[in-house]
């Protein structure tokens, strides 16, 4: 499939999404974890000890590691990997985000995932923090990264 947009997804597809990049996330953060072990091992490997992190500092690294990774994948891409694999794309105004709203959308969403049910009872399918930022998620199966989607601008 290669047309416009389709329409909004919904919270099945929008939950898969989110926790095939909560993964990814977590993926990230364990490798980042481990070069850092890997370097202390490399510097010092007589008195090597496998660091400990406090849960607090693990949580604020994880959360910020999650931002940068949204941000980055809506700004550019208009998804991240689990939207990839899922055929999702994240608009404003029938474009790709720019980084700025990418960030706050990001933002938003680590600190109140929750907001994702709105989904389920919102008439247009959007999450909280697409009615405040005026977004929306869409099926979008395109591999242009989002450039056109409107169908008078795909002629």
């Amino acid at each position: 499939m290669t047309g416009p947009p389709e329409g909004p997804a919904g919270i099945v597809t929008r939950l898969l999404a989110a926790v095939l990049d909560a993964a990814v996330t977590g993926l990230l953060t364990t490798a980042g974890y481990l070069a850092v072990v890997a370097v202390r091992f490399a510097a010092a490997p007589w008195s090597f000890r496998w660091p400990t992190v406090p849960p607090a500092l693990a949580g604020g690294i994880t959360a910020a590691v999650a931002v940068v990774y949204l941000t980055v994948s809506w700004a550019t891409l208009g998804r991240g990997y689990g939207a990839a694999l899922l055929g999702l794309r994240v608009l404003g105004r029938r474009r790709r985000l720019g980084w700025v709203r990418a960030l706050v959308r990001a933002l938003l969403c680590v600190v109140f995932p929750i907001g994702l049910l709105w989904v389920a009872v919102s008439p247009h399918r959007r999450s909280l923090q697409d009615v405040v930022l005026r977004t929306t998620v869409v099926y979008d199966w395109r591999t242009d990264g989002g450039r056109l989607v409107s169908t008078k601008d795909a002629v």
